[in-house]
């Protein structure tokens, strides 16, 4: 039995993604309702050990937490610089493990956080069980050779490819200021952006990519999608594979063994 990966939602509005082992079922965020969440585990299947990892207290991320831990039984893992906002959204102190630096074991799943540049304390994380490692890493203004070099030995890496900076330059409804927000090194992972991190994990070995958190407003799949493979093409890589998540369904499962 392999570790497990499907996005259950990406986007501005609700993620969560689904880790798994025979044994262990991790939920990183639920930013959509509670029971959206239950009825897809029902579907993919779950371990006797359950968790959710929460990346950042954005809406979008753990509106669904409390209400999920609490019908369920579970524990909710956060950065310590998320816990307060945790707190006051209702999660149950009990139930709440604080982490800041430094691996840590969900049953059989082994978890190693690292933060990423984002406007609130943000952290992506490496999951690794019998050899083989998926890698998530979403919400981030840029991607450092840090983390490059944090991803580079994962089988799959789950990435933000949020938006086309001509469409997101050209949208009317956004401001300045917002458009500024999402540009910036604390804001969200451009296509290009994307492509160029992708390319260079590929060059390292990963074989396989799915991109999320994709904009509504400023982007599409088929744009991200080419983006990414087209650079990919550029640099000469091959035989890797590509899968732009929904919003609003379920991703192909993926395993790798």
């Amino acid at each position: 039995m392999g570790l497990k990966i499907c996005s259950i939602a990406s986007g501005s509005t609700g993620n969560c993604t689904y880790i798994s082992t025979q044994s262990t079922t991790i939920l990183v965020d639920i930013g959509i309702p509670f029971t959206r969440a239950e009825k897809c585990l029902q579907l993919l299947g779950r371990g006797t050990e359950t968790a959710v990892l929460v990346t950042h207290a954005h809406t979008d991320h753990i509106s669904g937490v409390p209400q999920f831990a609490k019908r369920n039984g579970v524990y909710v893992y956060c950065h310590e610089k998320s816990a307060e906002c945790l707190y006051r959204k209702g999660c149950n102190a009990d139930r709440l493990v604080e982490f800041t630096d430094g691996d840590f074991l969900v049953g059989d799943i082994l978890v190693t956080p690292f933060k990423v540049s984002h406007d609130v304390p943000c952290v992506g994380y490496v999951f690794s069980h019998n050899g083989k490692q998926i890698g998530v890493v979403t919400d981030i203004g840029h991607v450092t050779r840090h983390i490059l070099d944090i991803l580079r030995k994962c089988s799959l890496v789950l990435i933000e490819s949020n938006h086309d900076e001509c469409m997101l330059e050209a949208n009317k409804n956004y401001s300045r200021w917002l458009k500024n927000r999402i540009l910036s090194d604390s804001g969200h992972l451009s296509n290009s952006a994307c492509a160029e991190a992708c390319t260079a994990l590929a060059a390292a070995g990963v074989k396989q990519f799915i991109l999320a958190h994709l904009s509504r407003e400023n982007n599409y799949p088929e744009l991200a999608l080419s983006a990414v493979g087209g650079a990919l093409a550029e640099s000469g890589i091959e035989g890797v594979d590509l899968e732009a998540a929904p919003p609003d369904k379920m991703s192909g499962l993926f395993e790798i063994i």
